[in-house]
């Protein structure tokens, strides 16, 4: 769940589709080391579609605009 909000919040903080080094970067400023075989899962194919925000937020204008 760490690395899924990490990447949320790399979109929200203006990233459209974040890098595995932009997750790595969030993780690591609170003091988590980041595992290379779970970035490798966020930074999937899935993400870059913008998946887990339409999953999180269907009805956002942020989404729609993504499409």
């Amino acid at each position: 769940m760490r690395y899924v909000t990490a990447y949320l919040l790399a979109v929200l903080g203006g990233k459209a589709a974040p890098a595995a080094a932009d997750i790595e970067k969030i993780l690591s400023s609170v003091g988590i080391e980041a595992d290379s075989e779970k970035l490798k899962k966020i930074d999937n194919n899935t993400c870059r579609k913008n998946t887990m925000l339409k999953l999180f937020y269907p009805n956002s204008l942020y989404t729609d605009q993504l499409s």
